[in-house]
């Protein structure tokens, strides 16, 4: 029977859905008596992830094996973000024909399928690439905006905040939210795989700070009053927040920097009344919300044989962008895995932040601006560079940044990296109350194998469920194999 969309939303369980609806349909009745997931969420057993794509898989046998030899790799994120799709998901897209999110249509998926075979043969579990919501520029009625009604993407350029190139669409547009729960569960239910895995799903990180005030559209706004949040007051906070920061003068940026500067601190000097909190927890409890809802469908369709993963920000700034870690543990994901871009994510709204600071208030040093933002994370005992915003070695320009930056980490490696790193590794453990399955991002290729090989280690030590290879040119080299 070829299902449709009506039969689709209905039952979770997908009923109608049938072989010729679904590539992998007949594996995946197969994949529940065959003992799998291997290692994907069983209790103790390490986990070893890595992100290859379905051209290692297939034809770079050597390549594989070195990763199961040499790494121990078990588990493998297989990339690229594109499934076979009926006629009636395509009708879906939310973007309506500009682009697409989270995953797009192929007419032939051959090699997916038979990439998801070869890893399965080999005994790695198989987690399907997603990737997330960082469209909003292709489509303006489903893009993110201001309390303003300013789409992200025409706010103004930020200096060194390099993650202003993800707009957001807004995740409480019901066209964006159904087609999420049916894009997901789709591809769990069409294939044998044992993880749905799903990145860029939250908002940008807090370097791009004009980011932090939205989505404020029509349909956020009534969601708001529906879970019982005050959006007028929240609003109130937001530009109170923002009016009192470009208020700041040099001496209590000083100040700030010399005695440390707590988040309490923050909010009892720059905000009237608590509802910037609220405004926070908002924005993540839709985004744990929506999360939830795929998780519960993904497992609901497939009787629990795949799992959801989504990536997130390390502790420090996930409620940033959208990620409340208690909601990740009760039920938004079934693992915590931390990325580890250091650049983008962690020095980026360092070095965007301190500029703001600067611009805001005559007279004030980088200096005393970069310490009074590393004081606010929590990272000021940390051996990062503060003369100068330069020293931070972060582009002004986003669009002329490279993802693989050598001369960021030739000098953050010399000791900042494991230093960072394994602060965020320690607030991981700290957080992670429910022994829910966490495993970290390992770069493989911009950090050196010694920081890499202390950090795996650094991750076991502090009883964490494993670790996420991020490339592996420093441990494996393909040329010699």
């Amino acid at each position: 029977m070829q299902s449709n969309r009506r039969s689709f939303m209905k039952t979770a369980a997908l009923a109608a859905l049938g072989a010729s609806a679904a590539p992998g349909a007949n594996a995946a009745v197969a994949a529940q008596s065959s003992g799998r997931p291997f290692v994907t969420g069983v209790k103790g057993k390490k986990l070893v992830g890595c992100y290859v794509n379905t051209t290692e898989i297939l034809d770079e046998p050597k390549y594989m094996d070195a990763l199961q030899k040499v790494l121990g790799v078990n588990a493998v994120i297989v990339s690229p973000p594109a499934i076979k799709m009926p006629d009636w998901l395509k009708e879906m897209n939310p973007l309506k024909g500009k682009g697409w999110m989270g995953t797009s249509p192929v007419d032939d998926d051959s090699q997916l399928v038979k990439a998801i075979d070869e890893a399965h043969r080999r005994g790695l579990d198989v987690w399907l690439y997603y990737t997330g919501h960082h469209y909003g520029q292709l489509y303006r009625p489903v893009c993110a905006e201001t309390f303003d009604g300013v789409p992200f993407y025409e706010l103004p350029t930020i200096p060194y905040a390099l993650c202003q190139i993800l707009i957001t669409a807004c995740f409480n547009k019901p066209a964006v939210a159904e087609w999420d729960v049916a894009a997901y569960t789709y591809g769990a239910r069409a294939y044998d795989v044992d993880t749905i895995y799903a990145t860029h799903f939250r908002y940008a990180n807090p370097a791009f700070f004009t980011n932090l005030f939205g989505c404020a559209c029509e349909d956020c706004r009534k969601l708001a009053a529906e879970m019982g949040y005050d959006f007028p007051a929240m609003e109130r906070a937001a530009r109170n927040l923002m009016r009192n920061l470009k208020r700041l003068d040099a001496a209590k940026v000083k100040l700030a920097a010399k005695i440390g500067y707590t988040f309490t601190d923050f909010l009892q000097l720059l905000s009237e009344d608590r509802a910037i909190i609220d405004w926070l927890y908002f924005r993540s409890d839709t985004v744990g919300m929506r999360m939830r809802r795929i998780h519960d469908s993904i497992h609901e369709a497939t009787a629990d044989r795949v799992q959801f993963i989504s990536d997130t920000h390390n502790p420090t700034l996930a409620l940033y962008i959208g990620h409340n870690y208690a909601d990740l543990m009760n039920g938004s994901s079934d693992g915590l895995m931390p990325l580890t871009w250091l650049d983008y994510q962690h020095m980026s709204p360092v070095a965007a932040l301190a500029n703001l600071l600067v611009t805001w208030a005559p007279g004030l040093d980088e200096e005393s601006a970069i310490t009074a933002v590393l004081k606010f994370f929590g990272w000021d005992e940390l051996p990062i560079p503060r003369k100068r915003i330069a020293d931070l070695h972060i582009g002004v320009d986003a669009t002329k940044w490279s993802v693989f930056n050598t001369e960021f980490y030739e000098t953050f490696n010399k000791e900042a990296t494991l230093a960072l790193q394994t602060h965020e590794l320690e607030h991981l453990a700290l957080l992670n109350t429910k022994g829910v399955p966490a495993f970290p991002t390992i770069k493989g290729y911009e950090w050196t194998e010694k920081i890499c090989r202390e950090l795996m280690d650094r991750c076991m030590a502090l009883g964490h469920t494993g670790y996420i290879f991020q490339r592996t040119d420093n441990f494996i080299d393909k040329a010699k194999l």
